[in-house]
């Protein structure tokens, strides 16, 4: 295995260090020149550097497990974990270390250009909670010994940070930070993470985003892998991976590998007869004028031909410099530069094709295609594809491309890695949180692994597990899992993690998958034992702990999973539901963006109300993870939303939210959100999100005393959404003409202006509040209402809020205006 999985070797590289020692255990691994800062701020990256030597272990990404599930080797990993500890180690914090390959940090041609250096070191990532004096160790064990390290100090000092993000622990309805300021989240599906997205995130306050990056990237498992289809054909949104399992009558032996297949009546089989690397996704970087050595390994079989008799070579090659206009030509001899030998048929023994490629003036590589030129037929097993600088002497450098094994699921990739951490970098600088999906439920590999660990035909069953039991897909997904928490775990501004994207959502499987998955990410990653079955509530607090949730492709399964007693390991509900894909199928709401949010909003809180109050558990929040305007009978974006000069539509539809169902909403489609101007005429409806987040900064809508405002409206033409807090005097509204929609807006219909009285109760009889009226368009960072008002409170405590020739919309809030303050100094003078 180790000679297949490059990006696993087992290398160390020792660097300088600041601070260092080396002990030596008979048959222990070794800890070594060990870096850390003296100080950090509390709640910021806290990271140690250091080597581990010695190890026996074959797989440096693995855990070790003397006794894993069947289809993992025993003793294979290695377990490298720092013990932190506030307050001389009557607390203690375990947390993963992880192995870490570094690159360069440059741009060229406008990219990221990181190159790989052929430095690895391990490094662990934790996040103090508190100020003061800090303690370390290094904890190891393979199969060879374990070895802690003696405790070394750092301090912490305060910082402004407002912490990890939590449910509430007033109102479950609320997200909110570690220090109890509320979790507005605006947000949407991240389409792209650079630093440009990160800045006007910022500026428009836009707090959650929603992205596949962890999953699309491709760090764990096939999905989205650089080996892209000629064809490009996708099964659903995923792309074919052209991924099953070989048996290897060599070895004696069945692994994943990749097939490459033309067919007698040319490329029209299910698998494609060529693969391209380089052409799309993340580009693979290259050094100018500098000569690569490149290495296939694969088995070929009834590979025939010549096609065309006029070109007599003919098989398995690497091939480039083809035209994006002649990609489908690929196959044809003369087209595009060939660069390796031809390879045959190889019908007792592995083969490789090898070859030298000069990059001449180029940062990063071209379309790369691994093709059957010239053939009859033949099929191709693709165990690697390796490409190194040729250092000269024989020597090569590190390697460069990002997936050189096609048994993806046996390693994490560390380019994608390492870009990541720049990702996270960015959303720590610009205070934005990352609901991370992190695997896919297509994922073809963990589908074909059977519960008893050999390869099977491909079930889904496979990938969400056997219930409570740790199969050998389980135990990936836990590799996996403990990889995200040792790198990026870290970190404030991870929101949550979602374990796969749009699950089964009448699986018991699943469900029983993402449980697991809380209680693994809530306590044993720390090492904190977490009893299996159902109903067991993993209750262990560790500083860096994250929220764990899941989603569905329909609907919401409260009583069967969201607030079911079985389950409790879930931070909160995510929901998916389009016009097209939800369930309350209301034509209103593809013109009425407000209507659609509401409905869903008190829909969905009531539905999980219900049930948790049924079951006797506490409520959840609520993300609609995706939504869109589309149509009941057809899932595409309406294209008249580009006909909204002024985003009307996402305006009506983010302002609704002061409504008491809390739903988070996450919105799917990004084109008319990124091009269409909004209320700056500039292109893209960021802006639209400012004037919310400016309105609702200081409301403490988490702190378990708001509720529904009920307010009657005496024209019924008068839209009135918000919420109050009765014992503190306050509320806070949204006032709408109900005709003013995107769709009329658009349409050109003339809208008639609406006034009258919106009566709302709770208050304190004869006592008088101010009213606040907030621009709900009003651009920039400007947080000051337009004017104000006061309303004395009945006496059955209702307070009238005048409205007047109202077209559009406006917002106010509702305090108790302080009495006058008793006169003080005052002097009395005896009056005869």
């Amino acid at each position: 295995m180790a000679n297949r999985v490059n990006a696993v070797r087992r290398q160390v590289v020792y660097a300088a260090s600041v601070w260092a020692f080396l002990v030596t255990l008979q048959g222990a691994p070794t800890i070594s020149q060990v870096q850390f800062p003296p100080q950090v701020a509390k709640l910021t990256k806290f990271e140690v550097t250091f080597q581990v030597g010695s190890t026996v272990a074959q797989n440096l990404q693995w855990p070790y497990d003397p006794a894993p599930p069947p289809g993992i080797p025993a003793d294979a990993g290695i377990s490298v974990d720092v013990l932190f500890s506030p307050d001389d180690w009557q607390t203690v914090y375990p947390h993963p270390a992880f192995y870490f390959q570094n690159f360069t940090d440059e741009v060229r041609d406008e990219k990221p250009w990181n190159y790989p250096t052929g430095e690895f070191s391990w490094k662990a990532r934790f996040s103090p909670d508190r100020v003061g004096g800090w303690q370390f160790k290094i904890r190891v064990q393979d199969a060879s010994g374990s070895y802690e390290t003696s405790p070394q100090s750092f301090s912490v000092v305060d910082s402004p940070s407002r912490g990890f993000v939590r449910v509430s622990t007033a109102d479950s309805r609320y997200f909110e930070f570690q220090n109890g300021e509320p979790f507005v989240g605006l947000g949407y599906q991240g389409k792209r993470l650079e630093e440009a997205d990160f800045q006007t995130m910022q500026k428009n306050g836009i707090q959650l985003i929603r992205t596949w990056a962890w999953m699309a990237s491709s760090v764990f498992a096939s999905q989205w892998n650089p080996y892209y289809e000629l064809r490009n054909q996708y099964l659903g949104y995923v792309p074919r991976t052209g991924l099953l399992a070989f048996d290897d009558d060599v070895t004696g032996t069945t692994s994943i590998k990749m097939r490459v297949d033309y067919e007698p009546g040319g490329n029209t089989g299910w698998f494609d007869g060529a693969r391209v690397v380089g052409s799309w996704g993340t580009p693979t970087e290259v050094k100018p004028d500098t000569r690569y050595f490149i290495k296939v390994v694969y088995r070929g079989f009834d590979i025939a031909g010549p096609r065309n008799y006029a070109s007599p070579s003919f098989g398995f090659v690497v091939k480039t410099n083809i035209n994006f206009t002649e990609r489908s030509r690929c196959f044809e001899p003369g087209v595009g530069e060939t660069i390796t030998n031809y390879g045959e048929n190889t019908p007792s023994a592995w083969g490789s094709l090898e070859g030298f490629w000069h990059s001449g003036t180029k940062n990063f590589l071209p379309g790369f295609y691994l093709v059957l030129e010239n053939v009859t037929q033949g099929r191709v097993y693709v165990d690697s594809v390796s490409m190194r600088e040729d250092l000269g002497g024989g020597q090569l450098g590190a390697e460069i491309m990002h997936k050189p094994s096609m048994e993806h699921h046996l390693y994490f990739q560390q380019h994608a890695s390492y870009q990541l951490d720049k990702v996270l970098s960015l959303a720590e600088k610009y205070d934005v949180y990352l609901k991370a999906v992190i695997l896919e439920k297509g994922e073809k590999i963990l589908r074909k692994i059977g519960f008893d660990g050999n390869f099977a035909p491909d079930n889904q069953d496979f990938f969400y597990g056997d219930f409570r039991n740790t199969t050998k897909v389980r135990w990936l997904q836990q590799a996996w899992w403990r990889y995200l928490q040792a790198r990026w775990g870290y970190s404030p501004n991870i929101h949550s993690w979602e374990l796969c994207n749009e699950g089964d959502p009448a699986s018991a499987r699943h469900f029983a998958l993402a449980d697991e998955m809380g209680k693994f990410m809530r306590g044993r990653v720390f090492g904190a034992p977490v009893a299996g079955g159902d109903g067991v509530e993993c209750k262990y607090k560790h500083p860096n702990a994250h929220m764990v949730t899941t989603s569905f492709w329909h609907s919401l399964p409260s009583n069967q999973f969201w607030v079911n007693t079985k389950y409790p390991n879930l931070d909160y509900a995510d929901v998916h539901a389009y016009i097209s894909t939800g369930w309350l199928d209301n034509p209103a709401h593809e013109t009425d963006a407000a209507l659609f949010h509401l409905d869903y909003s008190t829909d969905c809180r009531s539905n999980l109300t219900y049930y948790a109050n049924q079951n006797g558990l506490p409520a959840k929040p609520i993300v609609r993870g995706e939504c869109g305007i589309d149509f009941v009978a057809k899932q595409q974006e309406n294209p008249d939303l580009a006909r909204d000069q002024q985003g009307i539509w996402l305006h009506n539809y983010t302002w609704a939210g002061l409504d008491a169902g809390a739903l988070y909403e996450l919105y799917w489609w990004h084109e008319n959100r990124e091009t269409q101007p909004g209320p700056d005429g500039q292109p893209g409806l960021h802006d639209v999100y400012r004037p919310y987040f400016n309105f609702l900064s200081g409301i403490p809508v988490n702190n378990g005393k708001y509720e529904d405002l009920k307010a009657v409206a005496s024209n019924g033409g008068i839209r009135v959404v918000g919420q109050k807090d009765s014992a503190a005097g306050r509320a806070h509204g949204w006032v709408q003409n109900k005709q003013h929609t995107w769709r009329n807006v658009v349409d050109g219909v003339a809208i008639s202006p609406v006034s009258g009285d919106v009566t709302i109760g709770g208050f304190a009889p004869g006592t008088v509040y101010e009213i606040e009226w907030w621009d709900t368009y009003q651009i920039g960072d400007v947080a000051q209402p337009l004017s104000k008002t006061t309303s004395t409170a009945s006496t059955s405590g209702e307070v009238t809020v005048p409205v007047g020739s109202l077209t559009t919309d406006v917002a106010f809030k509702i305090t108790r205006k302080a009495p006058p303050s008793a006169p003080t100094n005052l002097r009395i003078t005896k009056v005869k």
